[in-house]
């Protein structure tokens, strides 16, 4: 392969190694070499330590096979450092990875009830109240319970009955689950979502290797299936393109998040 390499359609401007070398680290740095993510786009495994042999062997695994491995978006070496750089994409990769994982939250069984673990009520702060509520925090045992704990908690929190009223009327017209209750992680945003490389199979296979975790499951427990998605948008800061991702991700479900 000729040296350097720089792939068609990228997503955006390849970053400079002046960014490259701010960009925050998401492994430690070992051996000569860092891994960082730049910006939306981009992860960079960079240094003296690093071989562009790797980057080649990326390329060549994806050409020939259908083994789901990074896009390689440039291999260089810069002269004046003697640094070496892999850059490769960050988030299809990752958005399939978490799509398979929450997909699998979901073949769990599902329950006769809308609530958590052992049948307890719901952790989500949409149904807190200071003491036990049964009627709001639940557990539920309809889609028409739930959405009434819901509305009973708008008028528990000090706000005009008239309103709740008004949520009893329309709701059950939009919020309706044809799936039944589903396992839901409950908070799930770009915070809970850890990557790092995964340094022992990387040096196996002479490729990158990433493993992605979610975190902070306290809030988990059988939502309607919808939930996972509502949360989500709700979360949404509408400062990036993090919400053209959230679709790849999660099944959508629009007119609930609506």
């Amino acid at each position: 392969m000729k040296l350097p390499y720089y792939a068609n359609n990228i997503p955006s401007p390849l970053p400079t190694n002046a960014e490259i070398e701010a960009a925050a680290d998401i492994s430690l740095e070992y051996g000569g070499r860092r891994i960082v993510e730049v910006g939306d786009h981009f992860v960079v495994k960079f240094g003296k330590g690093v071989d562009l042999i790797e980057g080649e062997n990326m390329l060549s695994v994806s050409n020939n096979t259908n083994i789901n491995i990074p896009r390689v978006y440039a291999l260089y070496s810069d002269p004046t450092t003697g640094k070496n750089y892999i850059i490769m994409e960050q988030k299809e990769r990752t958005a399939m990875i978490l799509r398979k994982f929450l997909d699998d939250l979901r073949y769990l069984p599902s329950l006769d009830y809308y609530g958590s673990l052992g049948k307890w009520c719901l952790l989500d702060e949409i149904f807190w109240t200071t003491d036990p509520e049964p009627s709001i925090n639940g557990r539920f045992m309809s889609t028409e319970t739930f959405i009434e704990g819901m509305a009973l908690k708008y008028t528990y929190d000090g706000r005009p009955p008239c309103r709740a009223d008004f949520y009893r009327q329309c709701l059950p017209r939009v919020l309706y689950d044809d799936y039944g209750p589903t396992f839901t992680h409950g908070d799930f945003q770009r915070k809970n979502i850890i990557i790092r490389e995964d340094v022992e199979q990387s040096g196996l296979t002479g490729e990158s290797n990433f493993r992605v975790f979610i975190i902070d499951w306290e809030k988990s427990g059988w939502y309607p299936s919808y939930w996972e998605y509502y949360l989500a948008v709700c979360a949404l800061r509408w400062d990036d393109d993090w919400c053209l991702w959230v679709e790849k991700v999660l099944e959508p479900f629009a007119s609930q998040a609506g």
